[in-house]
């Protein structure tokens, strides 16, 4: 009777645990992801509000982009991306990356692309990941692809923009 006793007593936490692990870990995957954006987005912003103005036209060799440049196209990409993740391609704000604007114009604006992606992450859990969206080619894409994509293609520009920093004696962070 004993032995008994237990067993349901552990099939009953066991029932109880299995069906709670769902509302615990709806959004598990995309706090991580969301996480790692908040990582690299931060980064990205130090640096553009450590850099001078003078090194928004800095241009290392002139087969590649101006720090200013560099910054609004991370800014467009974003747009882009997070456009798709929030199931509308094509439809995010547009920028023009060769624009020549102030620094403070450049923070603005990949501020406001930087939140663009927070929203669009905030409205989201875990089953969105697995959400298709069809691009306006016809390409088909998990929705997941398009964050990992953020999360990738800003990572690869901050070690541009850490280079172009350093270049110029400067250390990235604080």
């Amino acid at each position: 009777m004993l032995i008994r006793t237990a067993s349901l007593t552990v099939i009953s936490a066991f029932g109880l645990f299995v069906t709670a692990a769902p509302a615990c870990a709806q959004s598990a995957a995309l706090d991580g992801i969301r996480g790692e954006f908040k990582s690299v987005s931060d980064n990205v912003m130090k640096a553009a509000h450590k850099a001078p103005e003078s090194l928004y036209a800095y241009q290392p060799t002139p087969e590649v982009f101006t720090f200013r440049r560099m910054l609004l196209h991370i800014a467009g990409a974003s747009y882009s991306l997070c456009a798709s993740f929030h199931g509308k391609p094509g439809q995010g704000p547009k920028l023009d990356a060769g624009k020549e604007a102030p620094k403070q114009e450049v923070i603005e604006t990949l501020t406001a692309a930087f939140a663009y992606c927070d929203a669009a992450m905030a409205a989201a859990n875990d089953a969105t990941l697995a959400e298709i969206v069809t691009a306006p080619s016809g390409m088909k894409r998990p929705k997941s692809y398009y964050v990992s994509h953020l999360i990738a293609h800003t990572s690869l520009h901050y070690g541009n923009i850490v280079t172009y920093l350093r270049l110029n004696k400067l250390a990235p962070g604080d």
